[in-house]
């Protein structure tokens, strides 16, 4: 299986060339190029999103050399993402530049199954860890999703589809500029009857999701604006119950997701020294219910939870001189979570609250043309476990006029737990936060013009304390000593302008040193390969393949879960300039496989739409 992953990755022509001067935020919070930065960090963007039909933004974070999804059943279920082997929990997610991490989840994950890709435009991963920048949370990696931006011209696009088990789904966007004002908006809509969450089921458990976004740009005076945004998101997904005598249920988790951003920005000293004033807030809400169970719990409910996310923050960003810069910041967080389990004996709900106040900065130099070093320190002081020091830095030498890039980080981090980790009668109070240090070293190579690029990585991370729950004890412990390590590969290639392929190859390591066994629902292995050509009367035909190695399901290695390989292939065509017929294929072998022992996923699919844009 090795072999062959191995032999996949390396044998493939490619997607896309990346551009050389591609803009991210992770690094640095503020816009940075691509090959200034030390960090590895991937990005998919609008384009990649329309070319490769992708429902979900799992679909797409699964061709991620590093990256893997563990899911319960289909789209709308608990999914997790794991970046190097690390926690879930160890990933901060953003929408919009708000952070959307549950403290009331049981340990402060994001649930990407609940996230199709509607009108998304934009999708960072910064594969390892950016502490010093972000906080606690991105001790694994970042996950960083946006809309599209206002531009200058009026913009609209409509997207619709139908596809298997009653799948329908539709979204659009609008964006324009008026004056000092510069606007964009959009909204989607997604349903299915899906198939049994629980593979030992016989009753399909549907998904139902609705998605808004806003975002308002007002230009108040020279280098001086506004900057409003906002994400709503509801759903309302059915689940089984995996280990009851008869699985099949009327259980259902209702979820909404309310994220809110605003922002001053004001450039000063002919732009030398860049100020960012925001407040933001996140507020999710999780009911579950079930008409089975005896009318005495109120409104049937299984559970309620809520968490609350609050934060103000300011970050500059000060160019001492054309070589020295400096990014700083000072950032105020307070979260809340409340959790109530009638259908366990609750009469009243457990609630919590902390907050934290943290600072940092990053000293940016450029001692050569094309040599960039960071360095940077970060204080926090919890209310709950008290001040942490974490240092970092990264360096990016980019040679013969970027044909040739060198990368290289390292940061230390921790994660305090999470209310809900730490609260009673779920969570346990005797635990200590996590702690954290990871280092990484790359290069990039372009050849042939730029059409061919060669890309290899390797990294460590060494965790302490870190945070697992126990299925015996029903609650979170620390394990002592966990240790991820590997290997990063990637190719792309573009041999004309109609023909794209890339490939990807990840080795990851990850054990719990204690007791000497792999992580569960970490394939050692994972590799991808994704081509699409273009005719000349334009017709667009393509495919993808993602193989997984094999991986475990518990911390004792008893329970395995077997690798697989899943292929799709997928055509568009252009009626008009505005008008784009498009489908595809998911699974096309049927290849019946699991993420999550016990939990269904699909077979064979098919899915038919159109898309527009003006």
């Amino acid at each position: 299986m090795t072999k062959f992953l191995i032999s996949a990755s390396l044998l493939a022509l490619p997607a896309a060339a990346w551009a050389e001067d591609d803009i991210i935020v992770t690094a640095t919070g503020f816009e940075t190029a691509r090959e200034d930065s030390g960090h590895a960090i991937s990005l998919i963007t609008a384009d990649d999103l329309l070319r490769t039909q992708a429902a979900t933004i799992n679909d797409v974070l699964v061709t991620i050399p590093g990256v893997s999804v563990a899911q319960r059943g289909a789209v709308g279920t608990q999914s997790s993402v794991f970046i190097r082997g690390g926690n879930s929990s160890q990933t901060l997610v953003m929408i919009d530049g708000v952070r959307v991490n549950d403290p009331a989840s049981p340990n402060g994950a994001f649930d990407f199954g609940a996230l199709t890709s509607g009108t998304i435009d934009r999708v960072e991963v910064l594969r390892g860890a950016n502490s010093i920048i972000w906080g606690s949370q991105a001790i694994g990696g970042i996950v960083n999703i946006r809309h599209a931006d206002a531009v200058d011209d009026l913009k609209v696009s409509a997207r619709g589809e139908v596809g298997s088990h009653d799948t329908a789904s539709a979204s659009a966007s609008l964006s324009g500029k008026a004056g000092p004002v510069a606007l964009s908006a959009g909204g989607s809509l997604y349903r299915t009857d899906g198939i049994s969450a629980v593979r030992a089921g016989s009753e399909d458990d549907g998904y139902r999701n609705a998605s808004a976004n806003l975002r308002a740009q007002v230009q108040l005076a020279d280098g001086v604006s506004l900057d409003l945004r906002g994400f709503y998101t509801k759903g309302r997904v059915h689940y089984d119950a995996q280990f009851a005598a008869t699985p099949d249920t009327l259980s259902e988790s209702r979820d909404r997701t309310l994220t809110g951003y605003a922002g001053l920005n004001a450039d000063l000293l002919e732009g030398r020294l860049r100020n960012r004033l925001a407040y933001t807030r996140t507020a999710i809400r999780r009911i579950g219910t079930d008409p089975d169970l005896p009318v005495l719990f109120t409104n049937y409910n299984i559970f309620r939870a809520s968490g609350q996310v609050e934060r103000f923050e300011y970050r500059g960003n000060f160019d001492l001189s054309d070589a020295v810069g400096l990014v700083f910041g000072i950032e105020h967080e307070k979260s809340r979570a409340s959790t109530f389990f009638p259908a366990n004996g609750g009469t009243t709900a457990d609630r919590a609250r902390t907050k934290a106040t943290s600072g940092y900065a990053l000293l940016e130099i450029q001692p050569l043309p094309g040599l960039n070093l960071n360095a940077g320190v970060r204080h926090d002081d919890l209310d709950s476990y008290g001040k942490r020091t974490s240092l970092g830095g990264n360096a990016a030498w980019s040679l013969n006029d970027g044909a040739t890039v060198l990368r290289a980080s390292y940061s230390e981090g921790f994660r305090a737990p999470t209310l809900t980790e730490a609260l009673l009668p779920f969570g346990n109070p005797a635990l200590k936060a996590e702690t954290a240090k990871s280092m990484d070293a790359g290069v990039e190579q372009w050849l042939l013009d730029k059409r061919v690029m060669l890309g290899l990585t390797a990294f460590r991370r060494t965790s302490h304390n870190q945070i697992t729950y126990n299925f015996a004890t029903f609650q979170s412990e620390n394990v002592e000593r966990v240790k991820a390590s590997g290997v990063e590969a990637e190719l792309v290639l573009k041999p004309s302008d109609r023909l794209q392929v890339s490939a990807q190859y990840a080795l990851v390591n990850a054990w719990d040193r204690g007791l000497n066994k792999r992580l569960e629902r970490r394939p050692q292995h994972r590799a991808s390969v994704s081509a699409d050509w273009t005719s000349p009367i334009g017709v667009a035909l393509g495919g993808t393949l993602v193989l997984s190695g094999d991986s475990f399901e518990n911390r004792g290695n008893t329970v395995r879960l077997d690798g697989y390989a899943l292929s799709s292939l997928r055509a568009s065509y252009p009626v008009t300039e505005a008008i784009t017929l498009f489908g595809r294929v998911e699974n096309l072998f049927d290849v019946r496989y699991e993420t999550v022992k016990g939990y269904g996923t699909l077979g064979r699919t098919g899915y038919v739409g159109v898309r527009a844009a003006f």
